[in-house]
């Protein structure tokens, strides 16, 4: 047998044994935590996290540049954007400790810190617009490389690291309101236009 078929073949059976190795790693970690969302990410699933999530952006989504040149106004929009579309994740300071982001597995990344802001643009582009498998983050663009919205949000993750805390209150008037808030308004507005509010189960 020729030395380069010799070298192929042990290659392919290393291939299988690694295969094999991770699937039974896999499936011990899986029947000894169970799929539980309050269990912790190991050191394993961490980083076969970050391995899908670099290799889930194409060469090409990478090294795309912003054609949004960033201003006042843009930051602006983009972080009324931010606060109603990912604060419930994200948190509006980007740290990921939210009513959502706590209770999700993986986490959320706190997007003021290397991990995040050491991408491309491209990069983040593409997180945004394509979203991760796996992983609670969702698509929230089109297949547009031209989403101008997307791309002003990747310029406001930039500025993240430099928020501050009057604009963090500011994105509280943008946040969107969950349902018990919702009733909460709907019931102050009542109670101020004089109509009384029935407790639930009164015949009166």
């Amino acid at each position: 047998m020729p030395s380069n078929w010799r070298f192929s073949l042990w290659s392919f059976l290393a291939g299988i044994l690694a295969a094999a190795a991770l699937i039974a790693a896999l499936a011990t970690m899986c029947l000894h935590d169970g799929f539980s969302a309050r269990q912790k990410a190991g050191a394993f699933e961490t980083a076969l996290a970050h391995f899908a999530l670099h290799n889930s952006v194409s060469a090409h989504q990478r090294g795309l540049a912003n054609p949004v040149a960033p201003s006042t106004a843009v930051i602006e929009a983009a972080r009324d954007h931010f606060a109603d579309h990912c604060s419930s994740c994200h948190a509006n300071n980007g740290s990921g400790h939210s009513m959502y982001g706590d209770g999700l597995n993986p986490p959320p990344p706190d997007l003021r810190l290397e991990a995040t802001q050491s991408k491309s643009d491209g990069e983040l582009y593409s997180i945004i617009q394509n979203g991760v498998r796996m992983s609670g983050m969702p698509a929230f663009g089109t297949s547009s490389e031209h989403d101008l919205e997307t791309w002003k949000l990747v310029l406001f993750v930039r500025h993240l690291p430099s928020l501050t805390p009057e604009e963090e209150r500011a994105m509280q008037q943008a946040n969107p309101i969950t349902p018990s808030e919702l009733r909460e308004q709907q019931e102050e507005d009542q109670f101020l236009q004089g109509i009384s509010i029935q407790p639930k189960g009164s015949t009166k």
